[in-house]
């Protein structure tokens, strides 16, 4: 009889300590989970794909990914003046001639389709020439320069570039025909600001399918969906438009 007895309280036991254990173990699954969720941004990190700060070092790696679609001269120079920016280096453009309309420089490879472009870059205008007032009002209302991506040719791709004092634009070239897709005007960002020439900017495009979302010094100022995007795969690069340009770096992640 005491043996009997003896066997069903070692059977609880046992039954208690499983029960015990099972607990025990669900409260770990939950923890590491939890930990699982803490870990994701870490793992979730935009991944760099190019860059270029255009100084020396960088020429001796990049120089012959650039390539131009010959409407204007550009340059890799180094600091000039006492202003600020370009301490290690610079791509230039120095035409504005009516050929350095949608001048472009642009990398061979690698082609992006979903990606954010970044680059920080100033306008500037030869006053030296002798332009009229006319002339000058019309610079200072078009004038600009920027982000040109999904580039297949000369004559297709998006661009997303300053424009005079008054604003930016966000515009695609299809069979060589020029698209506005959004014109937005000084008033709707940087606080009504006039984009001034010889001011350090920063602009930035994320583009993920038919979506654009185009940003200066970090405001957004375009978010726009393009439903009839003719293509979604190419090159990217900078542009300036009828003016010098200054760019200090381009980085591109995914």
């Amino acid at each position: 009889m005491k043996k009997i007895i003896s066997r069903e309280k070692t059977m609880r036991y046992l039954i208690f300590t499983l029960l015990c254990l099972a607990f025990w173990l669900t409260g770990c699954v939950e923890k590491v989970v939890i930990r699982e969720q803490v870990a994701t941004p870490d793992i979730a990190q935009a991944q760099t794909i190019f860059f270029d700060d255009f100084s020396q070092a960088s020429q001796n790696i990049n120089r012959n990914l650039w390539m131009s679609n010959g409407k204007a001269h550009w340059v890799w120079q180094g600091k000039t003046s006492d202003a600020p920016g370009c301490v290690d280096g610079c791509l230039k453009q120095n035409s504005e001639a009516d050929r350095a309309l949608n001048a472009i420089m642009y990398i061979s490879t690698p082609q992006i389709s979903n990606a954010t472009i970044e680059t920080k870059t100033r306008i500037n205008y030869d006053l030296s020439i002798g332009h009229t007032d006319e002339e000058l009002k019309k610079f200072r209302y078009f004038i600009g320069t920027g982000i040109v991506f999904r580039l297949v040719d000369d004559n297709n791709y998006y661009m997303f570039r300053l424009a005079g004092e008054e604003g930016c634009v966000l515009g695609k070239m299809v069979d060589g025909r020029w698209v506005d897709l959004k014109n937005p005007r000084r008033l709707n960002f940087l606080e009504g600001g006039r984009v001034r020439t010889n001011t350090w900017y920063t602009l930035k495009v994320i583009v993920n399918g038919n979506n654009i979302q185009c940003f200066i010094n970090d405001s957004p100022v375009i978010n726009y969906t393009d439903f009839e995007s003719e293509f979604s795969l190419g090159h990217f690069g900078l542009t300036t438009f009828k003016c010098f340009g200054d760019f200090e770096y381009i980085k591109v992640t995914k």
